[in-house]
């Protein structure tokens, strides 16, 4: 008999389900091409459109893989993998017209809810992936099967205990090839690279790159709060870009001391292999794989990070950066025009180091800057001289990367940092949110024999820093620019935690302690466990007997006497109890149509629905007649009849 897609509810809604999670993470093209097969699948079924064949599928599928190759060079990966089974699933969906199609679907949903469990801890999608594996189970359940919800929990009951024992006992793996994204962009998007308009393109969305836990550090608040990236030391103007920082002996700063704290970061897959230090870290160490340290107090990971990755800081508050600076922080391209007057006119005024950092911040305090995340394209020769002296206009990274030109124009050593500044506090979960809106530039100078922070943006919008970058960028543009410079303003909406902001952080503590836990729980964790349970030792057995009898009495009182019955079977046990209350039990080797027989003698008035149960078991049973929805019937008869 020839199947539909949509009429199985059950496997439409679980494998749609399924599709649409995984759907989320892939190209928008991919996603139209399984969405539009949908709906043709839909209007085949529905408005009888003509059906693609299975050639046509089969080439369809020819084409797929080859867009992959193209576009990613490579099968191995989230997304090529992702890309590949969701045109997969859809193209299987066209196809679907019978039993086999039904459970190759089933297998293939099982396949996309683990791959998004594979590639994604957070804990939102366990609601629609356990929704969606139920489901996929349903379907697969016979139509005839009465009370298949309840037999279906009875084994997701019973199964608990071996999930929970696998989660436990079975052993890590770290596939380093399997955990590859398959391409050059990350979920963050961090750029290493200083570009006028980089920072501001980041800024505008507000995707979560990492959670922070700070308790052990005496901050309490977001000013204080810069995460090193990268830091940048070739200049072109307005533009930077990174240079070669040099890996970090191994001998400096590898031993605690006293003054030392810690926090932990847990930080979100991008392709690449940056860790987001506060200022102050000396050492950083990574739950699973390695990590190094480049001089500038720059870290990274020793492969890319294309899962949540939990790593631990060590800080030192007194740490300072003596390194001395080459003639490498003193270079800079040409100035010209009015750049090259005010450097020149600057010099000859201010002979000192000292005095010229001083007219630096002069100029930008004085000179009615405008902090903005839209300042327009700048570019050409003159782009330098156009954003100080015309336009004025710009966001972080234009007020640090001219700062810092300048100030190597001056004699300062200059470099440029790209990372984050500041993130939202959860005092539920007491750690720090630091999402893309908090996506900042500074500038660190060589001045008095250490490198130290100069933060532009705090002359032309201090506010930003004060209230944060999720309230800054709340505000109109207009306000923006009104109350940049007051560091007394609030905005008056946002007095007070609302409902829904403890809603918020409620869910964000949930999700991160999820999170963290699936990352913490390595291999050492594992083998961790695993030895205090065996130092119990009297406690572990007596709990052992104690979860074994346990089982052993739900297992009794869910399925005692209650198999997998089908429908026949069903209506024979209500009519055998219905017997064994009138103490009329089947003898020994009476079938069950003798036994229907004999209640119809000795009970007149139930002889003739019990003739019609007698017959329905002998068709059903004997004759294996398909009559799918008739017991149901019956059944609801007898138990009328046997009221009376």
């Amino acid at each position: 008999m020839k199947r539909q897609f949509f009429t199985q509810t059950s496997l439409a809604f679980s494998f749609i389900t399924a599709m649409v999670m995984v759907g989320l993470e892939v190209s928008p093209w991919v996603a139209l091409f399984s969405l539009g097969l949908l709906i043709w699948k839909w209007g085949v079924e529905k408005l009888h459109w003509i059906n693609l064949s299975r050639k046509v599928t089969g080439g369809l599928s020819v084409l797929l893989l080859a867009q992959i190759l193209v576009q990613y060079r490579t099968l191995i990966g989230q997304d090529p993998s992702y890309t590949f089974l969701l045109g997969l699933s859809a193209l299987r969906v066209m196809d679907y017209e019978n039993e086999r199609d039904h459970r190759f679907l089933v297998l293939l949903g099982f396949v996309l809810i683990s791959i998004k469990a594979l590639f994604s801890l957070d804990i939102y999608w366990i609601v629609p992936s356990g929704l969606a594996f139920a489901g996929l189970w349903y379907s697969l359940l016979s139509p005839e099967l009465p009370q298949r919800g309840k037999i279906l929990l009875k084994v997701f009951a019973l199964s608990v205990p071996g999930a929970v024992v696998l989660f436990f006992a079975f052993p890590r793996f770290v596939l380093p090839w399997a955990m590859s994204r398959g391409e050059a962009t990350g979920q963050i998007g961090f750029s290493e690279e200083l570009n006028p308009g980089r920072v501001a393109e980041l800024a505008g969305v507000a995707n979560m790159v990492f959670r922070a836990k700070l308790s052990d550090l005496p901050i309490k608040s977001s000013q204080e709060l810069y995460w090193r990236g990268s830091v940048l030391m070739n200049s072109r103007g307005l533009s930077w870009r990174p240079g070669m920082l040099g890996i970090k002996p191994r001998s400096e700063a590898e031993v605690d001391k006293p003054t030392d704290k810690h926090y932990e970061v847990a930080l979100e897959p991008h392709a690449n292999t940056f860790l987001f230090v506060l200022e102050g870290t000396e050492q950083v160490q990574l739950e699973i794989g390695n990590s190094f340290s480049l001089n500038a107090s720059v870290f990274r990971s020793a492969r890319p990070l294309m899962t949540t990755t939990v790593y631990r800081g060590r800080w030192n508050e007194s740490f300072l950066d003596r390194q001395t600076p080459d003639e490498e922080y003193l270079k800079i391209p040409e100035l010209r025009g009015q750049v090259a007057d005010w450097v020149n006119t600057t010099k000859e005024k201010h002979p000192t180091p000292a005095a010229r950092i001083e007219a630096l911040q002069a100029f930008y305090q004085g000179n009615d800057f405008t902090y903005t995340l839209n300042p327009g394209a700048y570019g050409g020769a003159n782009e330098l001289e156009s954003f100080l002296f015309y336009r004025k206009r710009g966001f972080c990274e234009h007020f640090a990367g001219s700062y810092a030109t300048l100030a190597r124009a001056l004699g300062i050593p200059a470099r440029v940092i790209v990372g984050y500044q500041g993130g939202r506090y959860n005092p539920m979960g007491e750690f720090w949110r630091v999402s893309q809106r908090d996506a900042h530039a500074w500038v660190e100078i060589f001045n008095d024999g250490r490198w130290q922070r100069v933060d532009p943006t705090q002359w032309v919008a201090p506010l930003r820093l004060v209230i944060g970058a999720e309230e800054f960028f709340n505000l109109s543009e207009e306000d923006q620019k009104v109350f940049a410079r007051d560091i007394q303003w609030r905005p008056k909406a946002g007095d007070g935690i609302t409902l829904w902001d403890r809603a918020g952080f409620l869910m964000d503590d949930l999700n991160y302690r999820w999170t963290y836990f699936l990352v913490d729980f390595d291999r050492t964790s594992q083998k961790n466990f695993w030895q205090s349970l065996v130092d119990l030792k009297l406690q572990l057995v007596v709990g052992l007997i104690f979860v074994g009898i346990l089982c052993v009495l739900i297992f009794r009182s869910l399925f005692r006497n209650k198999g997998l019955l089908n429908e026949e079977q069903v209506l024979y046990h209500a009519v055998l109890n219905w017997g064994k209350k009138q103490e009329i039990l089947p003898e020994e080797a009476e079938t069950p149509l003798q036994y229907l027989e004999r209640l119809g003698k000795e009970h007149p008035s139930k002889k003739a629905i019990l003739s019609k149960v007698s017959d329905y078991y002998d068709q059903k049973a004997y004759a294996k007649k398909d009559l799918s929805g008739e017991g149901s019937k019956i059944l609801a008869e007898w138990k009328e009849a046997s009221r009376n």
